[in-house]
């Protein structure tokens, strides 16, 4: 009896501390794995730099060197932007070589390249660049500057409501299983540990991202109206041309195939592949970019 109430008084007595301990350990703990996670991408951006610096500072004159991530396993870059850039270089007939060991430049964001020793980030601010490089001679179309401004608000626009809605909807409502499948090549050569740390590390980061673009903060049904509704008003402005502008390519058909190759090869089970089927010219326009300039798309695929 005695030995009872000695054990309740001293539960009594030191239980408060006990849950003070528990909750310290649980705060450190929670600390420590925000601080990793806020310093692991500083890490390998760092690491990515002193590779980049030892094995680029040198390249192939006027070859360009097209950095980003290891080829996708539905597409052949996991990002729409890589895709836009990749294919603008076979469309501009511009000498490259592929590289998916260092996805990420200086400024933390993938494509990049190399060009005469010298690293350019950001897939537009490239082409730009690229398009100004007199060496490649770089001609894609024949359209006046009322013309290319149309072009670049379509782009605009597709970039804005297309990509951002589909960063939500991959890392906020798809299927974890098959999105991991899709950027299993990306964490390859990571065991599975890290793998999975990097994982949760690419979501958060994603759809804070989005968070902070606003995207993020719409509900399901709006991000999907919205998807719909652009897809709809490009396929208004395509119409029946051959391509965005007309019967010639341009700079601006490679940024929104690369957009739409995403969301209709690479996007499985999304919400806005219904508005594609009312939209068949868009259908028709991607499979026809495809087969223009990526005859090689199946060899360029990363194996399952």
């Amino acid at each position: 009896m005695g030995g009872g109430l000695g054990l309740n008084r001293f539960i009594r007595e030191n239980v408060h501390e006990m849950l003070i301990d528990c909750f310290d350990i649980l705060l450190f703990s929670t600390i420590c794995v925000f601080v990793l996670l806020k310093l692991l991408p500083l890490y390998f951006v760092h690491k990515a730099r002193r590779g980049i610096k030892a094995k680029w500072s040198t390249s192939p004159k006027d070859v360009v060197i097209l950095h980003t991530t290891p080829r996708g396993v539905l597409t052949p870059c996991i990002s729409p932007f890589a895709l836009k850039l990749e294919t603008y270089l076979r469309m501009a007939k511009i000498p490259y070589k592929f590289d998916g060991e260092f996805p990420f430049g200086k400024k933390a964001k993938t494509p990049w390249i190399t060009l005469n020793g010298k690293h350019i980030a950001d897939s537009q601010l490239i082409i730009e660049t690229l398009n100004k490089y007199e060496k490649f001679e770089v001609k894609l179309g024949n359209y006046n500057e009322t013309e290319r401004a149309y072009g670049r608000a379509t782009r605009i626009m597709i970039d804005e409501h297309m990509y951002w809605g589909g960063v939500v909807w991959r890392f906020s409502y798809c299927d974890q299983k098959v999105l991991k499948a899709m950027y299993k090549p990306l964490f390859k050569k990571y065991n599975w540990i890290m793998r999975e740390f990097l994982w949760r590390g690419v979501v958060s980061k994603m759809r804070g991202l989005a968070w902070a673009q606003g995207t993020g903060r719409h509900s399901y049904e709006e991000i999907v109206s919205t998807m719909n509704e652009s897809t709809f008003a490009l396929s208004k402005i395509l119409g029946n041309k051959k391509f965005i502008l007309g019967d010639l390519p341009s700079e601006d058909d490679a940024a929104i195939f690369g957009l739409l190759a995403q969301a209709l090869y690479s996007s499985p089970g999304a919400p806005f592949h219904d508005a594609f089927d009312k939209c068949p010219n868009l259908v028709e326009y991607t499979n026809r970019m495809k087969e223009l300039y990526w005859p090689d798309w199946d060899d360029n695929l990363a194996k399952p």
